[in-house]
């Protein structure tokens, strides 16, 4: 009678497709952080759209945002791009969010198109406006990327609905 410990070649090779099959099953798509970060990015640029246009129409007064896509940033600002309004998440800082760090580091703003600037401003009404005081005649678009990916914020005319493609 053999007392011989161990494991048969059999054993060992379910055991390691066991493992294999887990080990695929709980690798995370990259892709879909990707995803993910693109998509926080674009919706973080769709909420500070509607932040402006509601403080436009509560403080009656100029409120929008200048993007800077050469420094993958935007400032919300009012009444002119030169003073911008205070962050309320970090009251000791202006309402600035730069792609080159922090969560959404490496999106980059591919453009930022209103009429003839990059961009937007709302009136008292919500009526957004390019920079230069001019009703958006078409479309107002932003168009982020990440990784390869895009994701498009649109601002519509007369309404200024902001919508996230």
């Amino acid at each position: 009678m053999s007392t011989s410990k161990g494991f048969t070649l059999f054993e060992l090779i379910v055991v390691m497709t066991i493992v294999g099959i887990l080990a695929w099953l709980a690798y995370p798509n990259l892709s879909a952080l990707n995803d993910i970060k693109l998509d926080g990015a674009a919706r973080r640029v769709a909420a500070d759209l509607r932040y402006a246009q509601n403080q436009a129409i509560g403080k009656r007064s100029v409120h929008g945002v200048l993007f800077e896509a050469a420094a993958a940033r935007y400032t919300v600002f009012s009444p002119t791009t030169a003073s911008p309004v205070t962050d309320p998440g970090n009251r000791a800082r202006p309402l600035r969010v730069d792609f080159t760090r922090g969560e959404f580091q490496g999106v980059s703003i591919a453009s930022a198109a209103f009429g003839t600037t990059r961009g937007v401003t709302f009136d008292y009404f919500g009526v957004p406006r390019d920079t230069a005081g001019v009703d958006l005649a078409a479309t107002g678009r932003i168009i982020l990327t990440y990784q390869g990916g895009a994701d498009t914020i649109d601002v519509t005319p007369g309404t200024g609905k902001v919508i996230v493609r």
